[in-house]
């Protein structure tokens, strides 16, 4: 009974770290290592609560945050490509999605997997979300991280139908 009793208060305790690291990396737009890096990444490159729990199983997530630390190179599920390449071109994407083409844009509708036949949609909705984005109070002092975050999580929205198909 002592062991059940302490196997689910680990595995609570655990789940309340992994919570609040989530919580964390997605308000600082950081990688989350229990997600997005070490083995559990590696198998569920596309499903990051089943990279989490892989991860705290295997190890209780050791591998995936020393990896993080030590080499964060190892964390390259296709969100951290994303997300990196967003961070990188995000001022070429800006003006290449007001214009509505461009291969900056080009390359992140690839990196989404977007047919020629779900492009259009999704740089309209691109558009509309930097529009709103750009003519709020505050955009122009916002940092650089945040404008990446916030564009990053508008196509990811708009390319949900992308990655579906």
């Amino acid at each position: 009974m002592k062991i059940v009793t302490l196997s689910a208060a680990a595995l609570a305790g655990s789940l309340m770290v992994l919570g609040t690291a989530s919580a964390t990396a997605a308000t600082n737009g950081d990688i989350n290592p229990w997600q997005h890096c070490g083995i559990g990444a590696m198998i569920f490159d596309d499903n990051t609560t089943a990279a989490a729990i892989s991860n705290v199983i295997w190890d209780s997530g050791t591998t995936a945050v020393t990896s993080a630390t030590i080499s964060p190179e190892t964390c390259n599920s296709e969100e951290i490509r994303v997300a990196q390449f967003i961070d990188e071109t995000y001022d070429q994407l800006a003006m290449e999605t007001a214009m509505g083409e461009g291969e900056h844009l080009a390359a992140a509708l690839g990196l989404m997997n977007c047919s020629a036949e779900t492009s259009q949609q999704v740089v309209s909705q691109l558009r509309t979300d930097l529009q709103g984005a750009s003519a709020a109070t505050g955009y122009a002092d916002a940092a650089h991280a945040d404008k990446a975050f916030q564009y990053y999580n508008s196509l990811n929205q708009a390319a949900a139908d992308c990655t579906a198909s």
